[in-house]
């Protein structure tokens, strides 16, 4: 374990660092109000057009409540669930503006995406995690809310809670569907953050990549067949190779919206499309995205020359300035528009001190990301011996007595 030591420089920065990357991000136009592409496993933005606006987020609403519902109960998906009435109740759109919204706002609205569900049907909460990401069923959300936060306003109470723990700044769910409600926000960075964060379930992977679902048969209704919304996902115009997932979206309020998940040589991206007034380009703008990010070439640079280092560090005891030796380059690969800003640390062991023998561990070049975290370390070696003073070796001779 390293640590600080009082008598020598422990921390150095070696030939031209701390590295600063200068990331490009993307450039291309979509026609999405707002929008965002992001490393999945990285959190790196590599295009951003309006990311904090708030926006109307329709049903990619769904992908909070479907990730909090994994969080809560991913242990009983073969829970069986008994749809209560507050989570079916429907009125006219027109009636809950109408109203003001003074209507609870998970009520559901005439017309609007659902898969049918009837008052006291019963079905596996696995069932009702695929209606609602599959085919978008705004009562299957409710359903679903309904039985893991106990009412449907305990769980949105929770919900909101998790997301904003999770890094979401701006937004707040009036209802787990997307339902238009005018305090129901989000923002491109906020849904791109929620899909991040349920894209480490493997079973929401699962969920949001299947193309079809048979719905079992209940103690109501014969199964049922439902198809995916995400025509990146489907074969046709608009199918997509390298689509994993997400969700789609539409009110008149929201417009079009999308969240969408790709990979291509194990690099997992989301981009997020709100406020897109044609559903086609959505797919259009997604997959313009996805390729553009994905056409970069991976680059290297050298962040650290193998040998010989130049900076003179003092050593405990030691009779001459100790010198760093790298055996081999160190060095970073990385796509263009996801160039990472980096600190290159060297941490010296603990205790160190004279004699050393040419080859013996010093310590260890750590590089840091922005955030303080260590994504790689690196062994460091003496580059020479190093004899202690006769004065050390005095003091070390009498102490040891």
């Amino acid at each position: 374990f390293m640590i600080f030591l009082r008598f020598a420089i422990t921390v150095m920065i070696l030939t031209l660092l701390p590295y600063a990357g200068y990331a490009a991000k993307l450039q291309l136009t979509v026609g999405a109000d707002s929008a965002i592409l992001i490393n999945a496993d990285t959190g790196t933005v590599l295009f951003e057009k309006n990311p904090d606006k708030i926006q109307y987020p329709a049903s990619i609403t769904k992908i909070g409540t479907c990730l909090f519902a994994l969080k809560s109960l991913s242990n009983r998906l073969d829970d069986s669930v008994t749809a209560e009435n507050d989570a079916i109740v429907t009125i006219t759109k027109e009636a809950k503006k109408k109203s003001g919204y003074s209507v609870p706002g998970w009520w559901l609205e005439e017309n609007s995406s659902n898969i049918g569900i009837k008052r006291d049907e019963e079905m596996k909460l696995d069932d009702l995690l695929y209606g609602m990401m599959v085919a978008s069923g705004n009562d299957a959300a409710n359903v679903v809310a309904h039985y893991v936060g106990g009412t449907i306003q305990a769980f949105l109470d929770e919900l909101n809670g998790y997301i904003k723990n999770i890094g979401c700044k701006n937004t707040h769910f009036q209802n787990p569907h997307g339902l238009h409600h005018p305090k129901h926000v989000s923002t491109a960075r906020d849904m791109a953050l929620m899909a991040q964060e349920a894209m480490k379930y493997p079973h929401f992977k699962e969920i949001v990549a299947t193309v079809r679902f048979t719905r079992p048969k209940t103690n109501k209704q014969a199964p049922t067949v439902l198809v995916q919304t995400n025509k990146l996902l489907r074969k046709g115009k608009f199918f997509y190779p390298k689509s994993i997932g997400i969700k789609t979206g539409y009110t008149s309020d929201a417009e079009n919206t999308l969240v969408a998940a790709a990979v291509h040589d194990g690099r997992t991206l989301i981009a997020v499309l709100m406020k897109e007034k044609q559903r086609d380009d959505l797919f259009k703008d997604a997959k313009k995205l996805f390729e553009a990010a994905y056409s970069q070439p991976k680059l290297e640079k050298v962040l650290i020359k193998g040998g010989q280092q130049k900076q003179k560090i003092r050593l405990h005891g030691g009779s001459k300035p100790l010198i760093a030796f790298v055996q081999k380059d160190i060095c970073l690969q990385f796509y263009p528009a996801e160039e990472p800003n980096l600190k290159c640390l060297l941490h010296l062991d603990e205790q160190l001190k004279a004699p050393l023998k040419k080859g013996e561990r010093i310590g260890e070049i750590r590089l840091m990301d922005e955030s303080e975290q260590m994504i790689q370390s690196f062994v460091v070696h003496s580059y020479e011996d190093i004899p202690a003073t006769w004065a050390h070796r005095l003091k070390e001779a009498l102490f040891s007595k």
